[in-house]
């Protein structure tokens, strides 16, 4: 009787399997194998190796804690997105249409977000809950800091910023529609040092060592999976990729200006302000067909 194979075997194999076709697949050299050897020796030297995982980690966050919206093209579920580590828990409930709490002179050029939460069946969905958050103009989380973006080296002096800055909790209305007015986020670094092995990489491989622009939302509604999920923008050069991988193109949204004074005085504001409309669906717990 035969021994079953070890979870590691199983998915070594696969992992020798996959390595084996791309070095056939690209005539790789010993030359250039063994330089890719180099360059993670001296990762480790460099004492950077912990944040290697940073290349596949929403790779695996995917099938994991992703599992339950795989294969968002087959109902049109909003694709998944990993949560990061700035995400706070109790932040105010906000009707919507509703205004993220921010300061007085917030930095940032206006945003409206807006849309419909719907499930896998079209029908909307009322008293859904966007938990909202993001990084604001001068790339800082509120409520956070450097520590809680460990291994990684993300300055983040959130000292004299109102702990729940920029985040809130939406509700959808009767019709399943949301609003919220924001600021145009700023921009995340992957926090590697500049003359890094890791930066290297990234230069060689053309893609910044940047995060894409992005909002955050975890969205929950009565009968749904809950989602966690981004929104990009459209124009922004790195929603076309990253060093975490691609950028779902469901997720990427256009903002359209809005100049009108009687537009802006309508949300409060004395100045032109940019807006984007992002519809959400959800997929319903299993033996749920309400939505």
């Amino acid at each position: 009787m035969s021994t079953p194979e070890t979870r590691l075997q199983v998915v070594f194999a696969d992992l020798r399997r996959a390595v084996d076709d791309v070095v056939l697949r690209h005539r790789v050299t010993p030359e250039e194998l063994f330089a890719a050897v180099d360059w993670l020796r001296r990762v480790a030297d460099a004492g950077e190796l912990p944040l290697t995982g940073v290349l596949f980690l929403k790779s695996a966050l995917q099938a994991t804690e992703g599992a339950a919206y795989a294969h968002p093209e087959t109902d049109g579920t909003t694709p998944w997105e990993m949560e990061g580590p700035a995400h706070l828990p109790g932040s105010p409930e906000l009707p919507s249409p509703a205004v993220l709490p921010m300061r007085p002179e917030e930095p940032g050029e206006p945003l409206v977000v807006s849309g419909t939460v719907r499930g896998t069946s079209g029908a909307p969905l009322p008293g859904a809950v966007l938990d909202v958050w993001q990084i604001d103009a001068d790339n800082l989380y509120s409520g956070v800091g450097t520590r809680d973006f460990e291994p990684l080296d993300i300055p983040n002096d959130s000292t004299g910023i109102p702990v729940h800055n920029l985040r809130g909790r939406v509700v959808t209305d009767a019709e399943g529609r949301y609003e919220f007015r924001t600021v145009m986020p700023g921009v995340e670094t992957f926090g590697f040092a500049p003359d890094s092995p890791l930066t290297e990489l990234a230069e060689a491989l053309r893609l910044p060592g940047l995060r894409p622009l992005h909002i955050h939302a975890i969205v929950t509604a009565e009968g749904c999976l809950p989602l966690t999920t981004q929104i990009y923008f459209d124009g922004d050069p790195l929603a076309e990729g990253t060093l975490e991988g691609p950028v779902p193109a469901a997720t990427v949204r256009t903002t359209v200006v809005h100049d009108a004074p009687e537009d802006y005085r309508a949300h409060g504001l004395d100045r032109p302000y940019r807006a984007l409309t992002h519809d959400i669906v959800l997929r319903p717990v299993r033996g749920d067909s309400p939505n």
